[in-house]
Formats: C-alpha cells, structure tokens, sequence
C-alpha cells in the first residue's frame, strides 16, 4: 500500500508550485519534500515530476494527484458528517477559473458561502480552454471552462455564455481599418491579447469575420485593467466580455470594430463528482448565481 504522506508531499509541489513552497505548507524541510517524493518514485519505479520551473506532475503523478485530491476532500467530508471538525478550522478549496470570470462575476458568487463556512480559496487562473487541465491533473477540485465534456469521474454544468465585443479607440480606427474591415487590416493591426494561450481572438477572425487564420502583430497583457486600458488608449484592439464592453461603448470610450459582431463563449463549471460536502455547496452557490449574471442561450 502506498504511504499518503509520499503522495501529499507529490500533491504539495504540483499545487504550491514547487518543493520550497511544499515545504512551507507541510511544515518540513525542501529536503524531507525531496525525499517523499523521490522514495515515491523510487516505489513505483517511474518519474512522478518533470523537475521543471514550476514542477509539472507526469501522467502517472496526475493520477496520484488527483486520487489525493479526492481522497482528502471525501475524508472532510467524513469529518463533517461525524461531526469531527472544529468550527475554528478552515479548509482550502483549490479552484480554477478564467480572468475575465474572476473580475467581473466569481467572487461575488463565492463569497456569501466562504465567509460563511471558513473556507479559504485557492485560485489558479488560466485561460478558459485551459483550465480543465488542472481539474484532470488534481490540482483544483473544480473549475470554469468553454469545454462542455466532462473528465471521467466528474461532472460539467452549463453556467451561461459570455458575449464578447471586439472593440477599438476611433483614434485607433481611424487609423488601422478607416476603410472598414479588411482581411489586410486584421493582418497588420495590432491586437490586445491576455496570453499567448489566448485563442478567442483567433475564433473572432474564423467564427465570426469568416476570415481565414493569419499572423498579426500583438500585445500581451495578462491584466483585466491594463488589457482594457490598452484598448481605450490606442494601443491595439481586441476582445472584451459584454459585463465590461457595454460601459465602455456606453461611455463612447471604444466602439465595436464591426458593430453587432459578437463572439459568444459558452462557459461550463466541471467539478469531482462527489455527492456531498463543499463542492456540492460551492456548485450551487456558483451555478445559481452565474445564472443570473450571464446570458444563457
């Protein structure tokens, strides 16, 4: 039988991002981390961690992440049905979600319920077509994603869809598309993007334009604020959620670059399909109030 103590330190450099990190939450030392993890590979016979910047678990340290992550969280729930836990305790519910989602909606969903209950959040952000990854590899026990499918042993959940506007200074129409939208102007106009893992713009030009893939020049800018500055200030143009673009085109601060041409993005929660505890209770919380936040179709 395996030793947990080796797989939650495994589970610890994943979550925390590395082995000094681990080590500061499990309160041992970075080589007592090391260790457990190495007699754990040394057991198994295979590499769990590609000793990376941050370390990334391999396929067969996913499994063990994510069989740890249910683990501890059936055995909470265990402790709260016996009644075994203290009111003064907290527990972490490791979450991920989109940018856009976090700033504008997400904690207004969550926050009634974790006040309430002494949870503390553990949130990583990735972009919505990412973010199912941390689910399949353990790393967060659920999460916000445009991926309708569920992983095997989970549950997905229709939330709403985010309407985005793509939008422009006139400064910066004037220009780079004074003559309207031109494929040459999606070629050589520069675009406002989140990070490079940030392909909405790409389905904007394909889905929406109906103009084939193409290079073009870009910023990234990994914060809500800055991204939306940069649009507003005539640096490029790019894509914004309908909960922010509706003040800035009310305000006549931005317009769309083709108006009425919406990128629509269907948003789903995908959670460990446990029957109780707080995931269930989280699931609710985030799934009636997105609901009333986002369109639905």
């Amino acid at each position: 039988m395996l030793d947990y103590k080796l797989i939650e330190a495994l589970a610890m450099v994943v979550r925390e991002g590395g082995f000094e990190k681990a080590a500061k939450t499990l309160l041992i030392t970075q080589s007592a981390v090391s260790q457990r993890v190495r007699n754990l590979e040394d057991q198994l016979g295979m590499p769990l961690i590609i000793r990376a910047n941050p370390p990334k678990a391999t396929a067969v340290g996913s499994a063990l992440v994510a069989h740890y992550t249910k683990v501890t969280q059936l055995e909470r729930d265990l402790e709260s049905a016996l009644d075994l836990s203290t009111q003064a305790e907290f527990l972490a519910l490791p979450i991920g979600v989109n940018e856009d989602s976090l700033s504008l909606w997400f904690m207004n969903a969550i926050t009634p319920l974790v006040k309430d209950r002494n949870f503390t959040l553990h949130i990583s952000v990735d972009d919505q077509d990412e973010t199912l990854k941390l689910l399949k590899a353990g790393q967060v026990l659920g999460c916000i994603s445009s991926i309708k499918e569920p992983l095997q042993g989970c549950s997905s959940i229709f939330l709403g869809k985010v309407v985005y506007h793509c939008l422009a200074s006139e400064e910066f129409m004037e220009r780079w598309f004074k003559d309207g939208v031109t494929a040459e102007g999606i070629r050589t106009a520069p675009v406002v993007l989140f990070t490079p893992r940030d392909m909405s713009h790409n389905l904007y030009i394909e889905r929406v334009l109906g103009l084939p893939p193409t290079p073009y020049p870009h910023h990234f800018i990994p914060s809500i604020i800055g991204f939306e500055a940069a649009i507003k200030n005539g640096l490029g143009y790019g894509l914004l959620p309908h909960i922010q673009s509706g003040r800035l085109l009310s305000s006549g601060e931005t317009v769309e670059i083709v108006p009425g041409k919406t990128l629509d993005i269907d948003l789903y929660w995908h959670h460990w399909d446990l029957k109780a505890g707080p995931i269930r209770e989280l699931t609710g919380e985030i799934v009636t109030f997105a609901r009333e936040v986002l369109p639905q179709r």
